[in-house]
């Protein structure tokens, strides 16, 4: 019984050696391994997207707006475009901002990489317009909600 309860003793401080060695490896040698994915609301996250965008302005979208830098705050991604051949005097805000509403809406719920990768995910689009000499026209937001989400 005394040579039973020795082995006993010894295999459970085996075990014991084996899983402090095993989770020390694990802490040292793989901490990824135990990081969670990125918040897609943090700033961090946004940072990077942000940082690709930025790769490649200003940069024409059409014929008429100019993609200019784009910024990230927390939970919030900022697109900002110019309006390269109107002035703010030229444009009537408020209808303009109805107007661009829906279509902007609908492009950002209806593209997979905006649904799916950001506004799924609690983020915020804002899409920020500027005249010719980057005065505001109007800022319009693009929520999960909006995309019933």
């Amino acid at each position: 019984m005394a040579v039973l309860k020795r082995l006993s003793s010894s295999s459970a401080l085996l075990w014991a050696m084996v899983i402090v060695a095993g989770a020390y490896f694990l802490y040292l040698g793989a901490p990824g391994w135990f990081e969670g994915a990125a918040d897609p609301r943090s700033q961090e996250f946004l940072g990077k997207i942000v940082a690709e965008i930025n790769r490649s302005v200003p940069m024409m979208i059409d014929q008429e707006t100019e993609l200019m830098p784009a910024e990230g705050a927390p939970g919030m991604l900022i697109y900002n475009y110019r309006l390269v051949g109107y002035s703010v005097t030229q444009v009537d805000q408020e209808r303009f901002a109805a107007g661009a509403k829906e279509r902007v809406k609908q492009n950002a719920c209806g593209r997979p990489e905006t649904r799916d990768n950001l506004l799924k995910k609690g983020v915020t689009l804002r899409y920020s317009y500027f005249d010719k000499d980057k005065q505001h026209i109007a800022t319009i937001d693009v929520t999960p909600s909006d995309c019933e989400f």
